[in-house]
């Protein structure tokens, strides 16, 4: 039986807690950037399994920018942090005032930006669970991936699949002062003993 099914309700409630306190502090960081007032919420947290990630995109076909923050030591694995294609330019133009209408043509500027937005939100949600859990952990360099949805998953969720297909699913979604919302989605994916060792520290 896998770890994630025994996530009831109350621990995804708390695990969406855990995502408003973290996604908060890394608003602050987006403001200080754009000089916009920047609030981030989790609306919702659920598990789902891999193969039905890209049923959450509007455009799966469309390339789209994946940020993966890795990491390590009492939990093992990544989060991954995907937007769809037309809210990350939005995001992306947000921010240096331009954007490729081909995102596999960004320079390193306009992926170094993406990589601080993974580094911000996605390690905002790392120190939240872990202060919460009392859990430590290393994090690793974020890494840019640009592809279409399929492809970042396959790439992200390859090492895991042998072992467990299921992921949490964190949705983020980032109002920005003057500007449409932009919606992401945040993928925390565990190796299957740290799942265990999350549900343990969640003590429900």
């Amino acid at each position: 039986m896998s770890y994630y099914a025994q996530l009831s309700p109350q621990h995804l409630d708390v695990l969406k807690e855990i995502g408003n306190i973290g996604t908060g502090n890394g608003a602050t960081a987006l403001s200080m950037m754009t000089g916009k007032k920047v609030e981030i919420k989790v609306p919702s947290v659920s598990v789902i399994e891999f193969s039905r990630i890209p049923l959450f995109f509007k455009d799966p076909e469309k390339v789209t920018v994946g940020i993966q923050l890795g990491f390590h030591e009492e939990l093992n694995g990544k989060l991954l942090l995907l937007f769809d294609s037309e809210p990350g330019r939005r995001l992306l133009e947000l921010l240096i005032g331009f954007v490729n209408e081909d995102l596999t043509t960004m320079d390193e500027m306009q992926r170094s930006v993406f990589s601080e937005i993974g580094n911000i939100v996605c390690g905002s949600y790392l120190v939240s669970l872990t202060q919460f859990t009392n859990l430590f952990v290393n994090s690793e360099v974020p890494q840019i991936t640009v592809d279409m949805v399929s492809g970042i998953v396959a790439e992200s969720c390859l090492e895991y699949a042998e072992e467990e297909d299921h992921t949490i699913l964190i949705e983020t979604n980032f109002q920005i002062e003057g500007q449409q919302n932009v919606e992401a989605f945040l993928f925390l994916i565990l190796k299957p003993e740290s799942v265990k060792k999350l549900l343990e520290s969640l003590g429900m």
